[in-house]
């Protein structure tokens, strides 16, 4: 695929994977709306915590999904991106299990390339989980 710049482009799904409440959702919540600051369109609501969203920029379609706990949610928007014909679809994960096998399967026949993501994270507690999450 090439975009209105004219560069080729892969069909990409990126999975940003990770335990629970270590800031996937809060981060891929920023990456739409910074999308939009950006100039990318949507007609979705995307001024929650959590949402799910299609975004025209630059003549290339993203999908924003920022809940990713559970299969079936995770399935389920990834149907939405894929029959709204998406370039690149974000989603959360968790980072083993059944979401992690639905969007490894999904990629492959679906013809995406798949990249896994993780949020920041210091296990040890010297830094508090609300600190991290509050990075930019």
């Amino acid at each position: 695929m090439k975009t209105k710049t004219g560069i080729m482009m892969n069909k990409t799904i990126i999975g940003l994977k990770g335990t629970a409440n270590v800031g996937k959702s809060m981060t891929l919540s920023r990456l739409g709306r910074q999308l939009r600051n950006a100039g990318g369109i949507t007609q979705d609501n995307i001024d929650r915590n959590e949402y799910w969203a299609v975004f025209e920029y630059q003549g290339v379609k993203i999908g924003v999904q920022t809940y990713g706990d559970h299969v079936n949610d995770v399935s389920a928007g990834i149907a939405g991106f894929l029959d709204r014909q998406c370039d690149i679809i974000v989603t959360a994960s968790k980072t083993t299990g059944d979401t992690v096998d639905h969007l490894n399967q999904v990629a492959g026949t679906n013809g995406y390339r798949i990249i896994w993501a993780r949020p920041y994270e210091v296990r040890d507690g010297s830094i508090a989980v609300e600190v991290i999450k509050e990075y930019h």
